[in-house]
């Protein structure tokens, strides 16, 4: 009977000690991830999973929208590249076809409107791009 009672009592200090639980889903490598670092840091995975997530700082929603922003900045950028290179191209295919003329003069005013614009471009990058 004593060692039930000790049993108890340390069931009901463990049940004080963490009155809360969660259900965490894993896919099967990371469970193999996270167990091997607990078992390596000499915890238990719960403890693993609290400590380092509050070791670290947890990520805002502000901080979330600002990294999706920046994500659609960057896709807008992508995308302004993009038609460049396919405006440059078809000059280019115009130019080896010789189907038209095209004077160096014009040549050089699309490759310096090219460049103001990837230098615009790469501005708008740097100091947080389109307000899209």
């Amino acid at each position: 009977m004593e060692i039930s009672e000790k049993s108890r009592s340390t069931s009901m200090a463990r049940q004080k000690q963490y009155q809360k639980a969660t259900l965490v889903r894993l896919t099967d490598d990371e469970y193999r991830q996270l167990t091997n670092r607990a078992r390596q840091s000499g915890v238990s995975l719960s403890r693993l999973l609290v400590q380092s997530t509050l070791a670290d700082k947890a990520v805002t929603g502000e901080e979330k929208e600002r990294t999706e922003k920046l994500i659609n900045q960057r896709d807008w950028a992508i995308t302004q590249v993009v038609r460049v290179g396919n405006n440059l191209n078809q000059i280019a295919r115009q130019l080896n076809s010789q189907r038209g003329t095209i004077s160096t003069r014009r040549i050089e005013q699309v490759l310096v409107a090219t460049y103001e614009v990837l230098c615009e471009l790469r501005q708008r990058l740097e100091h947080g791009g389109p307000n899209r």
